[in-house]
């Protein structure tokens, strides 16, 4: 045999949060591990599985069960745990503009 034989293990379930990441460690072609991981929240699948573009391949199942589960984490906190990011320009703008309407609707009470 010129190739490993492709191997799929049992998949691992794992709860983060509100979320459920299966991880389903596998051998490529070469006889490296992979993962393939899929994330769920409820009944409804928000990735079903793994990008395989640029995945790392490892030389045991548990590093790639371990980078599966990972890999779901952080795309979660990613995705739905991160709060949207504001721009300084934006927050500026704001302060600006209710410095100015409050110097303004105060000199126009002291002058009386």
């Amino acid at each position: 045999m010129t190739a490993a034989k492709e191997k799929t293990m049992p998949t691992r379930t794992v709860s983060y949060g509100e979320y459920e990441i299966a991880v389903r460690p596998e051998r490529n072609k070469l006889g490296a591990w992979i993962a393939s991981v899929s994330v769920s929240h409820g009944t409804r699948t928000v990735v079903d599985i793994r990008p395989m573009t640029v995945q790392p391949e490892w030389l045991t199942e548990e590093e790639a069960a371990r980078d599966g589960v990972e890999w779901g984490c952080r795309f979660i906190d990613r995705e739905f745990n991160t709060p949207p990011s504001r721009s300084w320009v934006a927050e500026r703008s704001h302060a600006e503009t209710w410095f100015r309407d409050a110097e303004e609707s105060g000199s126009s009470e002291t002058s009386v």
